[in-house]
């Protein structure tokens, strides 16, 4: 498995190089630090797996990157990484195609635990931001901190399925979370984004984080996707 670091900062490359190696991913690390560097090491290595793209970077922002690269190899992840982590900059991450934002501060198996949920096809957002509430109007009554999930019209077993949409679980992991089967799972999810009005998950979990729904607790990093469990 081969990821691409993007970052201006060599130490940051060196010290992500060195918790990758220290995990059991086993993946070869390349290096970027600029959108020059990025197309020279996408151009020698094609077959990359995962790109970990800094939010900042000189020149061309890494959203605007973010986009570019999309646009150029639209089937390979990329997780954001930002010491910002405000719910407006993740959405706007994920609408332009980002498959995961990881804080800068985060722990160390948290990033390890988002990069094989990504690339297990999930999509991770950092938990706060999905609690994080935008700030009210201080001469407005404060509403209530999120709205329930019930009022969206849903099945109990689609509320099931959205609530684990909302962590980011890929489809086997919800089928094993709930007890039902990737096909049945696969059958709620369209459920779901048709009363929605999406077309796919990230545009869902986008939507609902923009109307203020969010979930009361998420794990702190996520399930990893274990082949050896049936």
């Amino acid at each position: 498995m081969k990821l691409l670091i993007v970052d201006d900062h060599g130490l940051v490359r060196e010290g992500l190089k060195a918790i990758l190696g220290q995990s059991d991913l086993q993946a070869q690390c390349l290096e970027a630090w600029d959108e020059t560097s990025i197309w020279q090491c996408l151009k020698q290595h094609p077959d990359v797996n995962l790109v970990l793209l800094d939010i900042q970077l000189p020149g061309l922002s890494g959203l605007e990157l973010l986009k570019r690269i999309v646009k150029e190899r639209p089937a390979m992840p990329i997780i954001m990484l930002s010491a910002d982590h405000d719910s407006n900059t993740v959405s706007q991450a994920l609408q332009w195609g980002a498959s995961g934002f990881m804080p800068k501060n985060s722990l160390n198996q948290v990033l390890i635990s988002a990069i094989r949920l990504v690339l297990a096809g999930g999509v991770y957002i950092p938990p706060e931001a999905l609690l994080k509430s935008a700030p009210k109007p201080a001469t407005l009554p404060t509403p209530k901190a999120a709205l329930e999930l019930e009022s969206l019209g849903l099945t109990n077993r689609q509320l099931d399925v959205l609530r684990l949409l909302l962590k980011g679980l890929p489809n086997k992991l919800i089928s094993r979370q709930i007890d039902l089967a990737e096909a049945t799972v696969k059958i709620h999810i369209r459920g779901i984004l048709r009363t929605l009005g999406v077309t796919n998950r990230t545009e869902a979990l986008v939507k609902l984080t923009g109307m203020g729904y969010r979930i009361a607790e998420i794990d702190e990093a996520p399930p990893s996707l274990d082949e050896s469990k049936p």
